[in-house]
């Protein structure tokens, strides 16, 4: 023996293992580190999100105060007054318009200190106008803002557009039209928006670096905006909705944006570096520590597999060599143990497969050619049917015209029954032909004893699709376990009609001896099962209850009615199909 073959494959494994869990502790505290540094970094980008859309989210309720401001002054009937230029009391009338629009409510101030509507102008259709102010002025100054924005509403009367925005030094206004129940226009509504209030309800972001938001009116001018304009700029380019990340001219933003009242919209985004920023030291730290255990994972990885592998890359190499044929190959031996054994062994096999392959080649030869020889002489299935071809030709020239038509009904018959043999479902022509056949052979054999019919409600159902030799067994049982046994007459009937053109129905009659139809119906067992007590005919309509079960499922129906003495009728249902023939596959068989 050689020296220091006392190691074990066991001792290795164990050695191995050592190693393995050492690299797997590393592993997992990487692993665990990463998922805490996710789990992190979602949370922050959560947070982040929260932020936007609160923020967001606050302007939103603003624009829809001023939306149900002016549902209530379509629906107030005292200001209907106002609207049909009738006489009206103007202080009442104000007063209503104070109702509506709720300039004094909570939902109008920003963080209770500002209101984000100042002002709120009506002008009914002969441009008189109504209005009501949260800040108290003079006269002068209303009665020189009534002018400005008598002049602003007929601006946008002309406009034809349903809404409208127009900016300001310190304030936007919003213009937009009052409908009856009736859609007609009744007057213009304009709300006076404090800029101030609109910077106030979106500070929420400003706080983190590199932040922007930007409101745009419906026609995508700027309303109000902060940030760089550069990152506005980009900002205003955005789709109307969406939320999450978006890489703008190579800067990655996490914003939302949506779409308020009137046409307004809003978009707000801060930069990616604000969640970085949280994570700098924790990031450089997880380099430098997975640099750290990638190193000495590859390390301690490729010297265990190279130690473990080389003598099994070897062994490898040996048994592939030995495939390919060739068989002087041998296994060189190892230090260890098992490894030693395992090439013992395969070289031992190999001389033994050696010798074993001369003699084994020899007698494979001679087996091979006897098969050969056999498979030789047996007779192909075309040749068989080229001699009835033959003989029914020779019948035929001889003037033997039952025997010409005897043994052409009978080649095509064999060949119905085997050549086809991978088609599933075949034409009802083509399955009536078949029948037609064997009745035709049956009736020469059976002479006045069979007669049969054949009927079709309408020619269309010959080009139907039906499971192949679906009828014809029908017909044969009919005919060797109903007609044959009886000893007067008898008659065969089958006929096939459509039901709606949905449901072909298939019925095959004789008036023969019969059978007890109650023995078929009360068998609840599989078909091996009962196989040893069963006839030939309950074992023909079971297999054709399977075939049309797998076929159609539940979507078919199969009744027997008759019983000894009463002759036997058999009525298949299933669905109509046409179309090309349905071809078994084989596998390329």
């Amino acid at each position: 023996m050689r020296k220091g073959r006392n190691r074990t494959l066991k001792k290795e494994i164990t050695i191995l293992m050592l190693v393995a869990s050492a690299c797997t502790l590393l592993s997992a505290c990487v692993a665990v580190f990463y998922v805490v540094f996710v789990f992190f970094t979602e949370k922050a980008q959560s947070d982040i999100e929260y932020v936007l859309e609160n923020t967001n989210q606050q302007f939103q309720d603003h624009m829809q105060f001023i939306e149900d401001g002016a549902v209530s002054i379509r629906h107030n009937t005292v200001l209907d007054a106002f609207f049909e230029q009738e006489e009206y009391d103007r202080t009442a009338m104000e007063l209503q318009l104070s109702y509506s629009m709720e300039l004094f409510s909570d939902r109008n101030m920003q963080n209770r200190q500002i209101p984000f509507v100042t002002s709120v102008y009506l002008f009914n259709n002969a441009d008189d106008c109504l209005y009501e102010h949260y800040y108290a002025s003079t006269l002068a100054a209303e009665t020189e803002q009534a002018r400005y924005y008598t002049g602003l509403q007929q601006e946008f009367k002309e406009s034809g557009v349903q809404y409208e925005c127009r900016t300001h030094e310190r304030s936007i206004s919003l213009l937009f039209r009052i409908y009856d129940d009736e859609m007609r226009e009744k007057g213009v509504c304009i709300a006076e928006i404090n800029r101030e209030a609109i910077a106030l309800a979106l500070e929420g972001i400003t706080s983190y670096s590199q932040s922007a938001w930007v409101v745009l009116g419906g026609q995508e001018e700027v309303l109000a905006f902060y940030g760089e304009e550069d990152t506005v700029l980009r900002l205003t380019e955005t789709q109307t909705a969406w939320s999450g990340w978006r890489t703008l001219d190579g800067m990655r933003l996490l914003g939302c944006a949506d779409t308020a009242g009137f046409g307004v919209r809003t978009v707000l985004a801060v930069g990616r570096g604000n969640i970085f920023a949280l994570l700098k030291p924790t990031l450089m730290i997880f380099g430098v520590g997975l640099l750290i255990v990638l190193a000495v994972t590859v390390t301690v990885a490729y010297g265990t597999s190279y130690r473990f592998t080389k003598p099994v890359t070897r062994m490898i190499e040996s048994i592939r060599a030995f495939g390919n044929e060739d068989f002087d190959v041998r296994m060189e031996d190892s230090s260890i143990q098992e490894f030693h054994d395992i090439g013992m062994v395969f070289n031992e096999m190999a001389d033994r497969i050696r010798y074993l392959i001369t003699q084994v080649y020899e007698k494979q030869l001679l087996a091979t050619q006897s098969q050969v020889k056999y498979l030789q002489s047996q007779i192909n299935p075309h040749f068989q049917f080229n001699i009835l071809a033959m003989l029914s030709l020779k019948a035929k020239m001889a003037g033997n015209e039952e025997v010409y038509e005897g043994l052409r009904a009978f080649s095509k018959l064999t060949q119905g029954r085997i050549f086809r043999e991978k088609e599933i479902k075949i034409k009802v022509s083509e399955e009536l032909e078949i029948v037609s056949f064997y009745l035709y052979l049956q009736k020469s054999r059976y002479q006045e004893k069979l007669s049969y019919e054949i009927s079709l409600e309408n020619e269309d159902i010959r080009e139907d699709l039906i499971p192949r030799l679906l009828i014809e067994p029908l017909v044969e049982n009919a005919v060797s376990h109903g007609l044959e046994p009886k000893k007067e007459n008898g008659t065969i009937r089958v006929h096939l009609r459509e039901e709606k053109r949905e449901m072909l129905h298939i019925c095959v009659e004789d008036d023969g001896v019969g059978f007890d139809t109650d023995k078929l119906a009360e068998s609840g067992e599989e078909p091996a099962a009962r196989s040893a007590k069963a006839d030939h005919t309950q074992t023909g309509l079971e297999n054709t209850r399977r075939m049309l079960h797998i076929l159609y499922g539940e979507n078919h129906e199969f009744h027997i009615r008759g019983g000894r003495g009463q002759g036997t009728r058999i009525e298949i249902v299933i669905p109509v199909e046409r179309g090309g023939d349905y071809v078994e596959s084989h596998g390329g068989r």
